[in-house]
């Protein structure tokens, strides 16, 4: 089981068409609910998966590795609940400028609520995001959701 992490800042954001996820911590990013693991993957092999690190880099995520539990006692709780670990494998790395980077945020956060009928949330994200003077300050306007 492989157990190298990839080079990654944290907070980053792992996202798909309709989906965010803020991960603060490798053990946040790589636990993944058995239940829904098999979608990850089929989702994965269709290419949906985008990551980016608080760094300004934007990844695509080629593939998920299973690995042992992270995070000490917090993992292993986390696999007695019924979580599976995976390290995304990383491809395509992209440094942005804070501009797209900015650009990439806000199309992630307009994605995830495109359905909904209240739109003042992102509205008042993207707001933060576009004010944002750096690309740490841009990741740290998003909600954990």
């Amino acid at each position: 089981m492989a157990t190298d992490l990839p080079p990654i800042s944290y907070p980053a954001l792992l996202w798909r068409q309709g989906y965010i996820y803020l991960a603060n911590t490798p053990t946040e990013l790589c636990a993944h609910p058995r239940s829904m693991f098999e979608s990850t993957l089929q989702r994965t092999r269709a290419r949906e998966w985008q990551l980016l690190d608080s760094q300004g880099r934007s990844f695509d995520v080629a593939d998920w590795t299973q690995t042992r539990p992270l995070g000490g006692v917090r993992g292993f709780g986390l696999r007695l609940l019924g979580s599976i670990f995976a390290i995304p494998v990383l491809t395509n790395e992209r440094e942005l400028s804070l501009s797209d980077y900015k650009q990439k945020l806000a199309e992630a956060v307009k994605s995830r609520f495109r359905y909904d009928s209240d739109q003042t949330l992102a509205m008042e994200v993207i707001s933060r995001i576009d004010a944002a003077t750096s690309h740490q300050e841009a990741i740290d306007s998003l909600p954990k959701l």
